[in-house]
């Protein structure tokens, strides 16, 4: 197997503002794994979470969820099939990982809901990729200035609140996909960057963000986890010009395989400049301010 595949992907967590002014840690996570199908080709498996902002053990969440997530994929995509690309293998990688985080609350003594988190992942084989979400966030793809969300954001009954995967009808929340085409690039991001990074009124992925970036990216000459890159998204995400947009942790992965072609997906029904961004050109825009029906920003996610 060819280990990184074409894939060049970065992939970060910062803290925000708010807990950066309250010494609190980054309640986020994320990861990147690469997997190996039954036919002994490479695949990518990416996951980020957001641990709730009233959990106590968030962040403990939401590395959980991450890397479990990912032992799980690798396990299932050792055996599946092409017909195992349904909506029943993601219920199980969901259960899965929800029984790992009820174990460690059981071990800690502690409610799951002190590991509340939201969870985005994505499959990527040669020529298929699964994607499930529960909570806010965003998983989006595309290409060029063809950018779009695969899902739009959980929130609830309010603007501040949103789904987790600790929840007892996480289940039925589950947004899931399945794409019987390459997909060309990827970004994961958690709810600190929606406002940037998504246009409300259109319900669409605001491609003046991402363009940029995935510029960058693929212009990297090697495959693989750039270790140089990575350290410029940190700073882009820790710039001032996005610290003053947003207070809530951040969350973004990359990831371009400029080899692959066009994408059509199949869903579900709904159940200052940048500062220090080498990761960006030097004409990059700046970031866009955030849409006009943006939500309001979050000093924490709230359970519904």
């Amino acid at each position: 197997m060819k280990e990184t595949g074409d894939w060049r992907y970065v992939y970060a967590s910062v803290p925000g503002v708010a807990h950066r002014a309250s010494g609190a840690e980054c309640q986020d996570a994320c990861a990147v794994q690469w997997l190996e199908a039954p036919d002994g080709t490479p695949a990518l498996a990416l996951a980020a979470a957001d641990g709730a902002g009233s959990a106590a053990e968030a962040r403990v969440g939401a590395e959980l969820a991450c890397q479990t997530l990912l032992a799980e994929c690798a396990a299932w995509l050792a055996q599946a099939t092409v017909a195992d690309w349904t909506r029943a293998a993601a219920e199980t990688l969901i259960e899965r990982v929800q029984t790992a985080l009820s174990r460690r609350a059981a071990a800690t003594g502690l409610p799951v809901r002190e590991f509340a988190c939201t969870l985005l992942g994505a499959v990527l084989a040669d020529d298929q990729a699964l994607f499930l979400q529960i909570g806010d966030g965003a998983i989006v793809i595309g290409a060029g200035d063809d950018y779009r969300p695969v899902f739009w954001p959980q929130v609830g009954e309010y603007v501040n609140e949103t789904y987790f995967i600790t929840d007892a009808g996480a289940a039925a929340r589950l947004e899931f996909a399945t794409l019987a085409e390459p997909v060309i690039e990827i970004a994961l991001l958690t709810d600190g960057l929606q406002a940037l990074a998504l246009h409300y009124q259109t319900r669409q992925a605001h491609a003046p963000f991402f363009r940029p970036l995935f510029e960058r990216l693929r212009a990297a000459p090697e495959p693989g986890r750039l270790p140089d890159l990575q350290a410029a998204l940190e700073r882009f995400l820790d710039a001032p010009a996005l610290n003053q947009r947003t207070h809530d942790d951040k969350t973004l992965i990359l990831a371009t395989r400029p080899t692959a072609t066009a994408i059509e997906t199949v869903a579900d029904p709904p159940a200052e400049s940048i500062e220090n961004a080498d990761l960006a050109p030097a004409d990059a825009p700046a970031c866009p301010d955030p849409a006009p029906l943006a939500v309001q920003e979050k000093r924490g996610d709230e359970a519904v």
